[in-house]
């Protein structure tokens, strides 16, 4: 198969990984601390990852300078961003944290066009237009249960921040890298990062605490398993197959994704609008498909 729909196959699936993983985690953000989830998350997809290496060998040699950007990546992406991410999900909620995921996309697509000379198509940035307008349509609205939104914005934009600069270093480093290898270092670097913090500020108990409730442990557990299957591995496949700013525009569609899975798993309904909203965004994304 074409490396080129392996890519875009990837970018869609961990789209739709992460779009589970945000809705799953507005619950679970009402019982752990946001910095808790970052670090009981990234431990983890440690151990996941290290098991999957051994299934497949074991990991890849990786020189030093990809194991220092690697590590960056980690701290800047998993340690900061995530914990961004997580505090910002509190205080907006899940539809409308992944506007921030759309203004990520933006964000990336610009520094991947000055950093990396990254340029796509004339059709697929029409496709790409096309698609972000569908997700504004999806995501915007007042917000009424959720009364912190000004905070939860800035922390919203500082995390999408973290996110882009992340996914560029990525880029930078992977080459011919071993997807897993890679996944596993930044894994390591950026839990370690937040572990560092806990510690320092006396706060794992209180975020392993939670867990003694069996359903949020198992919650927790199947979260992982799909970030780290599907958001995590397959995203990195996707960079390292396609362009970053082709990446980045296809897991704009997250969105949809949302829509489908908190009707699933919270039973809400979608608007009218939500629903014209998604409609345009694969319309976006079937333009972009085409070239």
């Amino acid at each position: 198969m074409n490396t080129v729909i392996i890519g875009i196959a990837a970018a869609l699936a961990s789209a739709a990984s992460w779009a589970f993983a945000t809705v799953v985690f507005d619950r679970l953000s009402k019982v752990i601390p946001y910095a808790g989830i970052t670090f009981l998350k990234g431990t983890f997809s440690i151990v996941l990852i290290a098991v999957l290496a051994l299934f497949m060998g074991g990991l890849v040699e990786v020189n030093l300078r990809d194991v220092v950007v690697l590590a960056l990546s980690g701290i800047i992406g998993i340690g900061i961003g995530d914990t961004l991410f997580f505090r910002s999900l509190r205080d907006l909620g899940a539809k409308v944290q992944v506007l921030y995921f759309m203004l990520g996309q933006i964000v990336t697509m610009l520094l991947s066009f000055l950093v990396l000379g990254d340029v796509l198509p004339l059709g697929q940035y029409v496709g790409a237009m096309v698609l972000l307008v569908g997700i504004i349509i999806v995501t915007w609205g007042k917000q009424e249960d959720h009364p912190n939104k000004r905070s939860g914005i800035i922390i919203g934009f500082l995390s999408i921040l973290c996110f882009s600069v992340s996914t560029i270093m990525i880029k930078m480093s992977i080459g011919e890298m071993d997807v897993v290898t890679a996944t596993f270092y930044r894994m390591v670097f950026g839990t370690l990062s937040v572990l560092f913090v806990g510690v320092s500020a006396g706060r794992i108990s209180a975020w392993v605490r939670p867990l003694r409730d069996w359903r949020t442990l198992s919650l927790l557990l199947i979260n992982v398993v799909v970030i780290t299957l599907g958001g995590f591995l397959l995203s990195m496949l996707a960079i390292k197959l396609i362009s970053v700013s082709l990446a980045s525009v296809l897991s704009a569609s997250e969105p949809v994704f949302v829509l489908l899975f908190a009707w699933l798993i919270n039973h809400e309904a979608s608007s009218r609008r939500e629903l014209i909203g998604a409609a345009i965004t694969i319309a976006g994304l079937l333009i972009i498909l085409s070239y």
